[in-house]
């Protein structure tokens, strides 16, 4: 596993903070910068002076915020959330202050036609060039109105590899009995219904994206009969009970468990031999955005290449520009893994969760709240 210290200094190079010297040089290089900045703000006077974003927990690099608002003297006023729904139900219900949100692929699809969102205007938003073609028109949003990636990842199996030592190739060791009692509580599953419905869809052998009632059931089902054995469900938890050893084995997104084998080496990932999801977290500007002006800068700065780059190199996670691999922006560590960046031949395998209708989400929902029960 790649280690944390090692991409901070690397995403460091390209920080405004980055910059260092010594003396009287150093200080009359800062005195400069501080001239050019000055200078700059001048040239975006149409810029409001706040901006409010709701995003995952521990999703931005340090740093990457305070350099926004150096450059543009646009204060960023962060806010969290621990799963889709919660932020699906926040933005739902109207109010909520908030300007941009990071959203997950689905997510996007459901909001839109909702009209949660507006579309962006791209010529306040030169960078989107910068991202890959595989990334454009998007099933979630098929012309390429109201969202652009932020960045990617899969969800899997996080180990440890100190307690579970047998061979597994993917979800047999979440969903056959002989396995998963081996550990029982000390297994955490993230809680996000599509996510967990998904890895026991796959393993079943059928799409993550079926509605079949049948099908969903079986699926249910198959969750029950090893939810004796979970210790719980979490999505901001995953990390920290991998860290500290509380639990074996989790289902969750990649770059959680990354950062979980960061600080603990004995943490692995794996992507499951049936494949899985394959997920896309995105800019999205909402309807009732105060500050518009700001919302279509900052995701013009988030889509810079040195940013991005700082972003994945913080997060043990794939970005959608590819030249940030190409120019060696990203640590060759991350690029080379096929966890984080994996071959055609896994891709292949992977699915991008389809937005539902109000339909089938409630037929998902409803089995849902059995098994949470």
């Amino acid at each position: 596993m790649p280690n944390r210290r090692d991409f901070l200094k690397f995403g460091g190079f390209f920080g405004l903070g980055a910059l260092a010297g010594g003396g009287i040089a150093y200080y009359l290089l800062q005195s400069e910068i501080s001239r050019l900045n000055e200078a700059l703000k001048e040239t975006y006077p149409n810029l409001e002076p706040e901006l409010n974003v709701y995003n995952w927990y521990d999703y931005v690099a340090p740093g990457v915020f305070e350099d926004f608002t150096s450059e543009f003297n646009v204060k960023i006023n962060p806010s969290y959330y621990g799963n889709p729904d919660e932020m699906f139900a926040k933005v739902m219900a109207g109010g909520s202050g908030y300007d941009v949100v990071i959203a997950s692929d689905y997510k996007v699809g459901e909001m839109i036609p909702l009209n949660l969102l507006q579309r962006l205007d791209f010529e306040k938003i030169p960078n989107f060039i910068n991202i890959s073609e595989e990334f454009v028109n998007p099933l979630y949003d098929p012309r390429q109105e109201y969202s652009l990636p932020y960045m990617w990842g899969t969800t899997g199996i996080g180990y440890n590899k100190d307690v579970v030592t047998e061979e597994f190739e993917g979800f047999e060791l979440l969903f056959e009995e002989k396995k998963i009692s081996k550990y029982s509580k000390k297994v955490v599953l993230v809680d996000e219904m599509r996510e967990v419905f998904a890895a026991a869809l796959k393993y079943l052998g059928y799409s993550l994206n079926e509605t079949k009632e049948e099908r969903l059931i079986e699926a249910k089902n198959l969750i029950m009969k090893i939810k004796p054995h979970i210790l719980k469900f979490s999505a901001e938890q995953v990390k920290e009970l991998l860290i500290s050893g509380d639990v074996a084995i989790a289902l969750g997104y990649s770059t959680d468990v990354y950062l979980a084998a960061a600080q603990n080496e004995s943490i692995q990932y794996k992507i499951a031999k049936e494949g899985g999801t394959m997920w896309v977290d995105n800019f999205v500007l909402l309807n009732e955005a105060k500050n518009v002006n700001s919302a279509h800068k900052f995701i013009d700065y988030m889509l810079r290449p040195s940013v991005c780059a700082i972003n994945s190199n913080y997060l043990f996670i794939a970005n959608p520009c590819f030249e940030t691999v190409e120019r060696g922006y990203v640590s060759a560590e991350l690029a080379e893994d096929q966890n984080i960046y994996p071959p055609e031949e896994i891709l292949q395998k992977m699915e991008i969760f389809k937005p539902f209708t109000v339909e089938e989400k409630d037929r998902m929902g409803q089995l849902w709240v059995e098994i949470k029960a």
